[in-house]
């Protein structure tokens, strides 16, 4: 075996022949010439760029094996030491290595992949193990963690798999390219032999040559040996039962061929008949009956003709008629899919179609919905009644499996037990003899099927319908994906909007911000500088009393400058700098919301009811109790006048969603400041206490989280309900 591996042209038939492997290594020697010459890691990619020369020269000779494999281990020992000796995953090499399983897939195959890719790994995960223990170091080592190596290792990982089932694919495809072209070959020489045999039939086929009476009892005079041949009846047989013929006539043809006999003889004309005929053995044929009208010496009228076997052609021609019928199939098909803008409507017409030209018993059309992981069916008949469309899940019955296949499944005979085998789940009260399922599939993605059955007959189904079905699905698929297409783009351009409609929002609220921001903030430094002359005034008058009231109203302009500067840059800060999200009981937010508010709260004192049965939510913590904290607060001062001021917090469930809420009955609001209170600076009592930035960062929050918040009142007097949304909470 070793002597075999180490001869020339040995496994010439491996996916990586002279017409991959050369240029791949001369790529690699070119490679690492290149950076050598860019002077990264010179002495390492000088000794790469001789080693691939070398397997270069070692592929020329027809050594193939040897060369794609000592490239592909040198290459990632090389780049192993690299990565080992300087920055691990911070390292260029890290791209070197990628290469290198890159290259064994297209050097090596599915092999290669496999073992190049879990080399690299191994050592990836070694290297940052080791490191992790400090075992290893380098001067990336304090900012790597372990998690920055399990990201590396699941990117080769995803690599290593989706290149292996790459090549499996094209594996499959070659093999099955090979398979056609052998089934053509095969096909083509049968055609051949049978075109040779249909000549030679054509050419020595016997008619039956007769004389008879016309009519339906006329007696036959005389056969040819060759009617035993075309009906099982012997020429004695034939002659002695004058009865024999019209009897052997379909029910169907007879009038019809006794009267076109009759009105030809009278006007003169040579009978053309066609009609099937029952022969001996109990089948039916079609036959070609032609005569002329002749007088024997006795006067008798005699027709004199010959009988042919058109069975052949009565097939063929029934069989272009049910082509042609499929045809017009695949044209109405094509006419419904550019002339439909609904998807329900070309899918309805789109079954129509196929229903008349195949006239099956049974027919479904199938669409997979990823969003609920159902399998739904828009068009569903059962000898030409709807049925109801009863989704099944994704996994369930034969549709599913033919999904999985993308492949068309064929069952003429034996049905129940074949079918059985694919998990079928009967829809229809009759059970198919014969069925064919084709899938619709777009980009190597199956969406949904087509399916038909027939309940009276086996092999209902040919390998022309086969192929009919699988164009028409084709053109379905094509037509549902761009329907699907034109549905994303329409949503792409609703998303456009909106953010743009957000944008301009955005650009008001900064324009106010500026604005309000700039007024709010001179107020205070003008208090301060004011009272600054006033402190200088009564310190010089020794006045001491008014001394300290100017020290308080100054230290109260800093307080409110100071609020207002923290709860600005809170505002700014959502939605870029925000906490790891978690998993936390609500129950939990609104306790600690309730801590921090405990002052005012007490103040009055305020009843506070927290209901039952609050969710698990999932988001920033820190962010979630700000909101509470905002919403009781705000709560808490348009209570004060209330003589028993109460809050409630609690957690409902509307048909669409669940909707967390802060209830108060404090002052309540007209429904023309719904909107504007979530505004910055926006204050319904200008002389309440606070900025008038707290509702707008509760505003800010709830969408970064992915919901939406809103204000609900009866009117002025009757209480206020904050109500909003999350995205995440079970």
């Amino acid at each position: 075996m070793i002597k075999k591996v180490f001869s020339p042209n040995f496994d010439t038939s491996a996916p990586a022949s002279r017409e991959v492997v050369i240029p791949i290594l001369s790529v690699g020697v070119l490679g690492a010439l290149v950076l050598a010459a860019l002077n990264i890691n010179r002495v390492q990619m000088l000794f790469l760029a001789g080693i691939l020369f070398f397997t270069l020269l070692l592929a020329l000779r027809g050594y193939y094996i040897i060369a794609r494999w000592v490239s592909i281990l040198a290459a990632l020992i090389l780049l192993s030491s690299l990565f080992f000796l300087n920055y691990g995953i911070r390292d260029t090499a890290v791209i070197g290595l990628l290469v290198v399983l890159i290259s064994a897939g297209l050097l090596a195959g599915r092999t290669g992949t496999v073992v190049i890719g879990s080399l690299i790994l191994a050592e990836v995960a070694v290297f940052g193990y080791f490191e992790s223990l400090g075992i290893i170091s380098n001067k990336y080592s304090n900012s790597n963690t372990f998690n920055d190596y399990l990201t590396a290792m699941l990117a080769i990982l995803l690599v290593t798999i989706l290149q292996s089932l790459t090549i499996s694919q094209l594996y499959k495809n070659i093999a099955r390219s090979e398979q056609e072209l052998a089934e053509r070959i095969k096909t083509e020489a049968q055609l051949r032999d049978a075109e040779n045999r249909y000549r030679n039939l054509v050419e020595k086929l016997p008619a039956v040559v007769y004389i008879s009476e016309p009519g339906e009892s006329g007696m036959w005079h005389y056969v040819s040996p060759q009617i035993e041949t075309l009906t099982g009846f012997s020429e004695e047989e034939w002659l002695n039962n004058r009865e024999l013929w019209i009897s052997r006539v379909h029910p169907e043809d007879r009038d019809r061929i006794l009267a076109n006999e009759k009105q030809a003889l009278e006007t003169g004309r040579m009978p053309h008949l066609e009609y099937r005929l029952l022969t001996k053995a109990g089948k039916y044929i079609w036959i070609n009956d032609e005569s002329l009208h002749i007088v024997d010496s006795d006067q008798h009228e005699l027709v004199q003709g010959f009988l042919q076997n058109i069975n052949d052609r009565k097939v063929a021609e029934e069989e272009l008629q049910k082509r042609l019928a499929e045809l017009k199939a695949v044209s109405g098909v094509s006419k419904t899919l550019t002339t439909k803008n609904s998807l329900l409507n070309f899918i309805e017409e789109t079954g129509e179609q196929i229903r008349r030209a195949f006239k099956a018993s049974g027919l479904f059309i199938a669409i997979h919905d990823p969003s609920t992981d159902l399998i739904h069916f828009p068009f569903d008949y059962e000898n030409g009644q709807k049925q109801p469309d009863l989704p099944i899940r994704f996994g369930e019955g034969m549709t599913s499996k033919v999904m999985e296949m993308k492949k068309t499944l064929l069952i003429n005979r034996d049905w129940e037990v074949t079918a059985s085998q694919y998990n079928v789940i009967n829809r229809y009260k009759r059970i198919a003899k014969s069925s064919l399922t084709t899938p619709l599939v777009i980009r190597d993605k199956a969406i949904g099927t087509i399916s038909m059955d027939n309940t009276e007959q086996e092999d209902a189904f040919t390998e022309n319908d086969v192929r009919l079905l699988e164009t028409i699905a084709a053109n379905l698929a094509v037509a549902i994906d761009n329907t699907y297409l034109q549905e994303s783009l329409k949503q792409e351009l609703a998303v456009q909007s909106k953010l743009i409609l957000e944008l301009e929002a955005k650009n008001a609220e900064l324009e106010r911000f500026s604005y309000t921001a700039s007024h709010d903030l001179k107020s205070p430094l003008i208090t301060i500088r004011g009272f600054l002359g006033y402190l200088e005034k009564d310190a010089l008058e020794g006045n001491l009393e008014r001394l300290q009231t100017d020290i308080q109203r100054i230290s109260d302009a800093t307080d409110k400058m100071h609020r207002l500067l923290s709860e600005l840059l809170e505002l700014s800060r959502v939605g870029r700098t925000v906490n790891e999200p978690e998993e936390i009981e609500f129950k939990e937010i609104v306790e600690e919301a309730l801590k921090r508010v405990e002052g005012q709260i007490n103040e009055r004192p305020i009843q506070v009811e927290v209901g039952t049965g609050l969710p698990v939510i999932f988001g920033d913590r820190e962010r979630l109790v700000e909101v509470v904290q905002n919403l009781v607060d705000n709560a808490c001062k348009f209570t004060k006048d209330q003589s028993r001021p109460l809050i409630q917090i609690g957690f409902t469930r509307s048909d669409v969603e669940g909707i967390f809420f802060v209830r108060d009955n404090g002052t309540g609001i007209k429904p023309e400041y719904y909107e504007k209170i979530f505004g910055l600076f926006d204050k319904l009592d200008p002389a309440s206490e606070g900025t008038g930035i707290g509702l707008a960062l509760v505003k800010r929050i709830i969408e970064v989280h992915g919901g939406r918040v809103w204000v609900e009142s009866d009117g002025p007097g009757l209480g206020a309900t904050f109500c909003f949304t999350l995205s995440g909470h079970k």
